[in-house]
């Protein structure tokens, strides 16, 4: 018993020290990106290869209810048919506002004015090259 909690004990350090590892190239990899999405927008490159991956410069828009205007929202929503996605995850709340942009010209329809919140963040994908 002791050794199998010795175990137990040198496992959770070892978790420890590797959550910390984790946070830190969490951060690098932060800094990493935001300079390269700095260094591509001021070149005016949108993709560009390197070895055997591809990188390619995203922005991706975040779409939330203002906390304020929370209940107006909500409101306004289950008046215009989505009171379904009160009984769901809030990123469903946010893939909806989306599509709703989406099919609106790229603009939010009118009755959800003043009780949306957005912001745009860019963002490097990585992904394999094709050959």
């Amino acid at each position: 018993m002791l050794t199998l909690a010795d175990r137990l004990s040198d496992l959770k350090d070892q978790k420890s020290d590797l959550m910390a590892q984790l946070k830190d190239l969490n951060r690098q990899i932060d800094e990493a990106s935001s300079s390269l999405v700095q260094m591509m927008v001021d070149q005016e490159c949108t993709s560009f290869h390197r070895g055997s991956h591809m990188f390619v410069l995203a922005v991706k828009e975040y779409l939330s209810a203002i906390p304020e205007e929370k209940e107006r929202l909500y409101a306004a929503m289950k008046e215009n048919g989505f009171e379904h996605l009160f009984t769901i995850p809030t990123n469903t709340l946010s893939a909806t506002l989306k599509e709703l942009k989406t099919n609106n010209d790229d603009e939010l329809p009118g009755w959800l004015e003043g009780m949306v919140g957005s912001y745009e963040e860019a963002t490097i994908q990585v992904r394999k090259a094709t050959k």
